[in-house]
């Protein structure tokens, strides 16, 4: 999977720019005389402020305009709504560009991207109660009630092998969509997250898991704010997350069977999760300062 050439994330090749930080694919002479500089100069990824637009509060001219680009990309982007990342970069940069829009008539949200990435709390089960949710997580049992939540964030996970040179065939096993859910609760930064693909149901109601889960966040989600934009996203994959319950490597493992490839390596797996987890953690974090602000959200 290639990468950022300024901030090293994984990106798709048919992107002109990085989702994450902004910068151009073309900037690679600029990202290496950067990381040549010593460590303890480079500002590492959570001390850079990250300068974003709230996509319904622009225009498709003026968006246009902010972010230099054609007025029928601007118009998509403007249907599309939600947050938008225009770069990451040290303060002093940040507020520059944010300085920047704000004279071409933008409201430009600078957060620290220290909040945007914060860990969140695996669950690993979970069943309803006639209080709430029990929830066993890494961390152990969670409680979650009515009214708790601030954000729900949810979205589909894209999962793909990676293709290779020497893997040209198409291999008859195919990985199956994944549905994460983060609840952002109003006592702590770090969001309950839920993969449907790696969740152990207790007492359940429905038959498929993300049925299940939606059933619960109808339960206990009250007046949260609940957000799906993600599924409007383009996907940028990048290699996943070792599996918990093992689904993954049972898959690769049957690919390799498929192909009848004796000693043929497992396929690497593909998915989005690290591109939802900055998706909701850039949701989260303008939710609380525009709560702390007094202003309400979009």
């Amino acid at each position: 999977m290639p990468s950022c050439p300024a901030c090293g994330r994984s990106v798709a090749l048919s992107r002109a720019a990085c989702l994450y930080c902004g910068a151009p694919r073309g900037a690679a002479s600029a990202a290496t005389r950067e990381e040549s500089a010593p460590a303890a100069s480079a500002p590492g990824p959570t001390r850079r402020v990250l300068v974003l637009l709230d996509l319904a509060a622009m225009a498709p001219d003026r968006l246009a305009e902010a972010l230099a680009v054609s007025r029928y990309e601007a118009t998509l982007l403007t249907r599309r709504g939600g947050l938008h990342l225009v770069r990451a970069a040290r303060d002093e940069d940040a507020e520059a560009e944010a300085e920047r829009l704000r004279a071409l008539g933008a409201l430009p949200l600078l957060v620290p991207e220290a909040e945007v990435r914060v860990r969140p709390v695996l669950c690993l089960a979970g069943e309803r109660q006639p209080n709430g949710l029990l929830l066993r997580t890494e961390q152990g049992a969670v409680t979650l009630v009515r009214g708790e939540a601030a954000l729900v964030v949810s979205g589909p996970i894209t999962r793909e092998y990676q293709p290779t040179a020497e893997r040209r065939r198409i291999a008859t096993a195919r990985l199956e969509e994944g549905f994460r859910v983060h609840v952002h609760r109003r006592d702590t930064d770090r969001p309950l997250e839920i993969d449907a693909l790696n969740l152990e149901l207790g007492f359940a109601t429905n038959d498929s898991a993300r049925l299940e889960i939606e059933a619960w966040l109808d339960a206990v989600a009250g007046d949260a704010t609940r957000d799906s934009g993600f599924a409007r996203l383009p996907p940028v994959l990048g290699p996943a997350e070792p599996d918990p319950k093992g689904a993954l490597a049972a898959a690769g493992s049957l690919a390799v069977a498929t192909r009848g490839g004796a000693g043929e390596s497992r396929p690497v797996v593909l998915d989005n999760v690290a591109q939802f987890r900055f998706y909701s953690g850039c949701l989260a974090a303008v939710a609380r300062r525009r709560e702390a602000a007094g202003t309400p959200g979009p």
